[in-house]
């Protein structure tokens, strides 16, 4: 019963530590996008474009879509607001 015990408890340390991976990549993932958007805006405000404002809707979608994923889209997304 012990070595059952001991087994479940080691597998349940795998998934916990491949959950906060998959976590880790979507947010370093969300970080590029983040700086991306920031070039973009800055572009977009000396010289306003639509294509540049489009671009920018579709990377707050992808950013928002990778909070959704994320397990917990709250502090995903004040982790990336911070950043």
């Amino acid at each position: 019963m012990r070595l059952l015990g001991t087994a479940l408890l080691l597998f349940t340390c795998s998934l916990a530590t491949s959950c906060t991976s998959e976590y880790q990549e979507r947010l370093e993932e969300a970080k590029v996008l983040r700086e991306r958007f920031l070039i973009v805006e800055e572009s977009n405000f000396s010289t306003p474009s639509g294509e540049l404002t489009a671009e920018m809707k579709q990377i707050e979608s992808e950013i928002e879509f990778l909070a959704k994923v994320s397990g917990n889209e709250e502090s995903f997304l004040l982790e990336i607001k911070r950043y």
